[in-house]
């Protein structure tokens, strides 16, 4: 009885140590930050579908977000679909390594204040879903934010973090 008591407490202790170290294997992720975010946004761009297509916003964009352009952003990408109705957009940006967190809390406050705006207007129920679904999401030293479907949402950032995981 004793010896089946310590090869279940060493069995949940081997569990655990394994549990913890997929944890922090799963969180040490290393990417690649070589890519343009025209490159990132080329190479995923049919993980998602958008009627009528898309505009990418021209570089003055990043003025929405903020009075002057950050110094620690390194290149970014806003794309708009084309049709007023439907309001799909992604950005994605790329900063210096170690200001993630700053361009997170720069962007977070764009799509807040977006979900706010497309809120108060008359939209179908499918764009409510997008408005809903907005997600922003680090990954290396890019800062995505989307307006999608769950299920297009789900497709672009696996799309996005496939590709640039080394």
């Amino acid at each position: 009885m004793k010896n089946n008591s310590k090869i279940l407490i060493i069995s949940i202790v081997i569990v655990i140590i394994i549990g913890i170290i997929s944890i922090l294997m799963l969180n040490n992720t290393n990417y690649s930050d070589n890519y343009t975010p025209i490159d990132l946004y080329n190479a995923t761009s049919d993980s998602f579908y958008t009627e009528g297509g898309v505009n990418i916003l021209d570089d003055d964009i990043i003025l929405e977000f903020v009075d002057e352009k950050p110094s620690y952003l390194i290149d970014h990408l806003v794309i708009k679909a084309k049709i007023a109705k439907n309001i799909n957009e992604i950005g994605i940006f790329r900063v210096e390594k170690g200001s993630t967190n700053e361009m997170k809390d720069l962007v977070e406050r764009y799509v807040s204040i977006l979900q706010e705006s497309y809120r108060a207007m008359d939209y179908f129920p499918e764009e409510i879903e997008k408005i809903n679904n907005a997600r922003v999401k680090v990954l290396g030293s890019y800062v995505i934010y989307s307006f999608l479907n769950e299920r297009d949402t789900e497709s672009f950032y696996n799309a996005i973090e496939n590709e640039i995981r080394k």
